[in-house]
């Protein structure tokens, strides 16, 4: 009596252990983030992490906000207040719990002023520029028309641009807080031969576009 009473307490702690083993950890993947916005502009207001634009939350009238599903680890939240003031607040979430953040007082944000050209007669039109990792968007350029990206929180950022009959590219440059950055991005025509594309772009000595996919802030027009 007392060998089976031993087999049959293995067996409850073996199925009790494999009970655990497929216990759903998504729960612990992700946390909840809340917190205020001491100034904003509820037509403007959002709250993001940056890397994660899809994770947004609103304001409401005191200008607090709650961000759910939160990726659990180091994140830094992406806030845009006003028309001009914005900021970055890093912190850390744990996942399956709730972070306070401390009040946000945001500043006055920097821009990216964005011009797009090519070498020779080809037009750009209905392009689209995007601050990588924020909701950050601009549609509609084209080579007569720059356009201003902001309000950005001091830092450093990566820019996506996409242009019919253009390969897309890729830029990056920082801003520093109230101040305008200007980015010159030169695209170069989809479909063109190494050759075609070293006319528009110029290639280094391996024959490779010299643009290399990054657009290029020329010296007098930096701020």
């Amino acid at each position: 009596m007392r060998r089976q009473c031993l087999i049959l307490s293995l067996s409850s702690l073996g199925l009790g252990l494999g009970a655990c083993g497929s216990l759903d950890n998504e729960p612990f993947r992700a946390g909840t983030v809340r917190g205020r916005l001491t100034e904003f502009d509820p037509a403007v207001a959002m709250v993001t992490v940056l890397g994660e634009p899809g994770v947004r939350s609103g304001v409401d009238a005191q200008g607090r906000f709650t961000l759910e599903d939160v990726p659990a680890g180091p994140a830094e939240l992406f806030v845009l207040a006003t028309a001009n003031k914005a900021a970055r607040v890093p912190l850390t979430v744990q996942g399956g719990q709730s972070v306070d953040v401390a009040d946000v007082s945001p500043r006055a944000g920097g821009t990216f002023f964005v011009k797009l050209h090519t070498r020779g007669s080809r037009r750009v039109a209905e392009a689209t520029v995007t601050v990588d990792g924020t909701p950050i968007q601009a549609s509609g350029l084209d080579d007569d028309s720059p356009r201003h990206l902001g309000p950005l929180p001091a830092g450093c950022y990566g820019l996506s641009v996409s242009a019919r009959g253009f390969f897309s590219t890729s830029a990056q440059d920082c801003v520093d807080t109230g101040k305008q950055t200007v980015l010159n991005v030169e695209l170069v025509p989809d479909g063109s031969s190494a050759e075609e594309r070293c006319a528009f772009a110029g290639c280094g000595g391996d024959g490779r576009s010299a643009m290399d996919g990054r657009g290029v802030k020329s010296p007098e027009d930096s701020h």
